[in-house]
């Protein structure tokens, strides 16, 4: 039975016009060409090219024969196609954009056992915002966003095709270097931080616009002493003594700091909605449905969160015998 190989010889003899044009083309001597040729022949039992001095033209035959050729060879050119940019997507990463990145310690072991089912799974993850998430959802350039919103949600079109999904909530709290007059109370109201050295976020961001509406609920106006993005340097500078913050609950799950955590005295303190945003078309929505689903079993809930009252997180640098720091 003839192959595509065959085809494709026909088919490049018949629009070159002759078996020695065709045979460069195809880079297989004239005489392994022919052969082929005659192969194909026999095999349909008719001849479908006229050879002479002049080339090789088609007969009746190699006419009704052409277009059909052609036709097969598209069909199997599409497959091969679909084939590679099937190949393609199953070994390109997982792209993960992420928003306040350090906060997201369930998602190691969300992936650690979701790669126990693949024999390797590739992941990228950036550290990036709840609006450059979105865009790059929206357009393909992530697979799975993470975003910190208001308790309001995220307001996402109906036809832009994009899906979210809560996760998980919390609220606010205070943190303040560990002898700080307020580190012994249980709540202390925000009206107490109006003379306080403040570390927020970045103006505009999303969680800084959070708390310049809870401020301003309150009474207070925001004079930040440090505006950073970086939680950890935050939390940093919390711990040097330069100044309190006022951070998402999760926070308290990163063991690793010498600083006292508060709570905030207020009738209302808005939550913050963790969000999972993904194309409902991704070629990935099964795998991005089975790692949420995974990581659920690691996400904080009401019964996880650490107690307040006396905490104190582990400090960052350890103090040696001789009095110095070592990290």
């Amino acid at each position: 039975m003839a192959d595509l190989r065959h085809y494709r010889y026909f088919v490049e003899i018949a629009q070159r016009g002759s078996f020695t044009a065709a045979s460069a083309s195809l880079h297989v001597t004239q005489s392994a060409l022919s052969e082929q040729i005659l192969l194909l022949e026999r095999q349909l039992g008719c001849r479908l090219f006229d050879r002479g001095r002049h080339g090789a033209r088609l007969t009746s035959h190699g006419e009704a024969l052409f277009d059909q050729a052609m036709l097969l060879l598209s069909v199997a050119n599409d497959l091969e196609q679909s084939a590679r940019s099937l190949q393609r997507r199953q070994s390109r990463p997982l792209r993960i954009g992420a928003t306040m990145g350090p906060l997201l310690i369930w998602l190691p072991e969300a992936l650690s056992r979701l790669s126990q089912g693949n024999q390797r799974l590739d992941v990228r993850i950036e550290d990036i915002t709840t609006a450059e998430i979105f865009l790059r959802i929206s357009i393909g350039q992530l697979d799975l966003g993470i975003a910190s919103v208001g308790d309001s949600g995220l307001s996402v079109g109906s036809g832009s095709g994009v899906e979210t999904h809560r996760l998980f909530e919390d609220d606010w709290v205070i943190m303040v270097p560990a002898g700080h007059p307020f580190a012994e109370d249980v709540a202390v109201p925000l009206s107490a931080l109006r003379d306080e050295q403040l570390i927020l976020f970045p103006k505009y961001s999303a969680l800084r616009m959070v708390l310049d509406e809870l401020f301003t609920r309150s009474g207070v106006s925001l004079t930040p002493a440090i505006e950073t993005g970086w939680l950890e340097m935050a939390v940093r500078f919390v711990e040097v003594g330069m100044g309190v913050a006022v951070v998402p609950r999760a926070v308290t799950l990163l063991p690793y700091r010498d600083v006292r955590v508060v709570e905030i005295d207020e009738a209302h303190v808005p939550r913050r909605v963790l969000t999972a945003l993904y194309r409902s078309d991704t070629p990935r929505r099964g795998t991005i449905e089975k790692l949420l689903s995974l990581a659920r079993d690691h996400m904080p809930s009401d019964d996880t969160w650490p107690a307040l009252s006396g905490s104190a997180f582990t400090p960052l640098h350890t103090p040696s015998d001789d009095g110095s720091t070592r990290r």
